[in-house]
């Protein structure tokens, strides 16, 4: 299930601080700042092994950094991905 998705981008802004976002901190002990990156942590209600996608029949294997792996991958070297799910 993919509960984090953007829907637009307004400024890209970079820090040198991890910041807050909408979702960890509404519910920071469901929502970590990598979420949904790494389908082998569960989301503490569900499993992220599988997804449903919109306009499609059943469900289908979630794919590490949402199918992006080949070229996002080296961004998250050295993070603990199961801490922050």
């Amino acid at each position: 299930m993919v509960f984090k998705s953007i829907k637009s981008i307004v400024k890209i802004e970079l820090v040198d601080y991890q910041p807050e976002t909408l979702w960890n901190t509404a519910a920071p002990n469901e929502y970590g700042f990598y979420s949904n990156v790494n389908p082998q942590v569960s989301h503490p209600r569900w499993s992220q092994n599988t997804e449903r996608r919109i306009g499609e029949l059943g469900r289908r294997a979630t794919h590490m950094f949402n199918g992006y792996a080949e070229q996002v991958a080296y961004l998250y070297e050295g993070m603990d991905l199961a801490k922050y799910y």
